[in-house]
């Protein structure tokens, strides 16, 4: 099926002759994401002035700034394209996620970036440039790209509120870093986003508006992503929950772009009245993101989200929206290996692929589209250091997000790009989008 008996076996080698069904671009994609890549000295010199590391939301990184150091840090390509190579892979874009302690090594070979596996040459790596606006400023000289970033050369991503209000041990999803991430933000220099808790209205629809102004095919905005930490108690004063806190940002967008683009809308869960004002506002998609299926580990990993909502609650207000917003508009995020998460999590791949297939198979029959992202362990998570998910445990479950999508014969989650063909998906934290038949 693919040409790989004549080629030494590194991971990706090795798991294609396992599952020869399975296409090599998912393969490798996942294990990168679950164990990140490192760029060498040469890599990084022919990087500079690509499209860096934003740090919009979350590190997305498993080794800490200080570990990575300023080059590292600040020069490493937010996101890349995987592309021919030996054994010939279709376009594949992946999330750049940096660790020291990874195989995977970006290398410049015969005067290309190439990706290795601990010296070994795979395929050669597209960097990203830098669009037209980029270094473009407000008039307070605040860069464009420190508002909003763009992301795989197509998504604009707005991070209206910096912060979340799932506070400590009892509050905090355990897999995530948000709160502990902008304060390291603070302490670095480079063309990152601002760290500032709350995003200016007025900025974020001024350059937004330069955004979508860029025709060129190479960097055309197709979604915008809007998204804030979670929101339980006012926010200086005003919005005291997610969903009016946003409002004021997509009318403001929509008065400046009108209604040609879709905006996805990531916020805690909502109730229904609430979901159907974003509706009214302008929103195409509202993500409240579940992040894995099993009850127990739900009330476990995300303390937070079952104290103020509750898991029951989640699910029905999942359902209910699907007919405010429509089939593919409701599209939670699942974070992709969690279910192994030790010590409460599934001991064997068999069990936690049996859970994500029973949540994949649920909530698509009720109309609702999750996507996947690939659990990156953050060290300013609560889950600093847990070993990586077995990447049998990945690429399986992409394959069971795949047929449970085909089986019900569900459209793409809008806003993220194209998906179920090899070498078309834009996004890059999870393969589930490069399965094909």
């Amino acid at each position: 099926m693919f040409a790989i008996n004549q080629l030494p076996d590194p991971t990706v080698v090795s798991y294609a002759k396992k599952y020869r069904h399975i296409a090599p671009e998912v393969i490798l994609k996942e294990d990168v994401l679950r164990l990140g890549m490192s760029f060498s000295r040469d890599a990084l010199e022919f990087a500079r002035g690509c499209r860096s590391q934003a740090y919009f939301l979350f590190s997305y990184n498993i080794s800490p700034h200080d570990q990575l150091g300023p080059a590292l840090s600040s020069q490493a390509p937010e996101d890349i394209k995987l592309v021919g190579g030996p054994m010939a892979l279709e376009r594949t874009s992946v999330r750049v996620v940096l660790s020291t302690r990874s195989p995977y090594l970006v290398d410049i070979i015969g005067g290309k970036p190439m990706l290795c596996e601990n010296a070994v040459p795979l395929t050669e790596v597209v960097l990203p440039q830098k669009p037209p606006y980029y270094g473009a400023t407000l008039a307070d000289g605040t860069r464009y790209e420190q508002v909003i970033p763009l992301l795989y050369d197509h998504f604009a991503f707005i991070t209206t509120f910096r912060v979340c209000h799932y506070w400590g041990d009892k509050e905090e999803c355990k897999f995530c870093d948000i709160n502990h991430h902008v304060r390291e933000l603070r302490r670095q220099t480079g063309d990152h986003v601002a760290a500032d808790a709350v995003k200016d209205i007025a900025k974020v629809a001024e350059v937004i508006e330069a955004m979508t102004r860029e025709q060129s095919p190479d960097f055309r905005v197709i979604t915008i992503i809007m998204t804030s930490g979670s929101i339980v108690r006012k926010v200086r004063g005003g919005a005291d929950n997610a969903a009016d806190f946003n409002i004021p940002y997509v009318e403001a967008i929509r008065s400046r772009i009108g209604g040609r683009l879709p905006i996805v809308m990531i916020t805690e869960s909502q109730p229904i009245e609430r979901v159907k004002a974003l509706r009214a506002a302008g929103i195409s998609s509202h993500n409240a993101n579940l992040e894995v299926w099993d009850k127990r580990l739900f009330e476990i990993i995300a303390p937070g989200k079952a104290k103020y909502v509750g898991y029951e609650a989640w699910l029905h207000n999942l359902y209910a929206a699907v007919d405010v917003m429509g089939e593919g508009n409701v599209s939670p995020n699942m974070v992709s290996g969690v279910e192994m998460v030790q010590p409460w999590g599934f001991p064997t791949v068999a069990e936690a692929l049996r859970s994500a297939r029973e949540g994949f198979e649920t909530l698509m029959s009720h109309g609702v589209v999750p996507h996947l992202d690939t659990w990156c362990i953050e060290p300013g998570s609560r889950l600093d250091g847990h070993p990586p998910v077995p990447l049998d445990f990945l690429i399986l479950a992409d394959v069971a997000w795949y047929e449970s999508w085909r089986k019900y014969n569900l459209p793409p989650f809008i806003g993220y790009g194209p998906m179920g063909v090899r070498g078309v998906a834009v996004y890059g934290n999870s393969a589930s989008v490069d399965v094909s038949e």
